[in-house]
């Protein structure tokens, strides 16, 4: 058990010699025009990314892009439904225009139409037969 304990500074010392190793080598960086470019690219791409967007830093970038994109093929869905309905209603009003007998009887059906020789009976209660049963009453 003693060893073990003996083994755990040795751990952080190790690992701290090799942060200040680190650490000397970055002081020592020199910055030569090939890794200018590189951070500079480095600095544009992460610009670009959409990243700092929220904080309000850069362009939307890729962010944005993916979400308009995912947008467009929701709008290109909901256009091939209405192009399919659209395409419905033309045939349903080609065939109102070529028959006579589909015009009347939708002509009946949505405006209450009646043709001719025919009557109608209404045996549903109005309110003035109501009122004329309750003053008989």
């Amino acid at each position: 058990m003693h060893r073990k304990d003996s083994a755990e500074p040795r751990k952080g010392k190790v690992k701290m010699s090799a942060l200040v190793s680190r650490l000397r080598t970055l002081k020592n960086f020199e910055w030569t025009p090939n890794r200018l470019w590189i951070a500079i690219f480095g600095c544009w791409l992460f610009m670009l990314s959409g990243v700092l967007q929220p904080l309000g830093i850069g362009s939307p970038g890729v962010v944005q892009f993916l979400r308009l994109n995912s947008l467009l093929s929701d709008r290109q869905a909901q256009s091939a439904d209405l192009d399919a309905e659209i395409a419905k209603l033309d045939g349903e009003s080609a065939s109102l225009e070529k028959s006579r007998v589909v015009l009347e009887r939708e002509i009946r059906k949505t405006m209450g139409y009646v043709g001719e020789n025919e009557m109608i009976f209404d045996f549903s209660l109005s309110s003035s037969s109501a009122l004329r049963r309750s003053a008989a009453d």
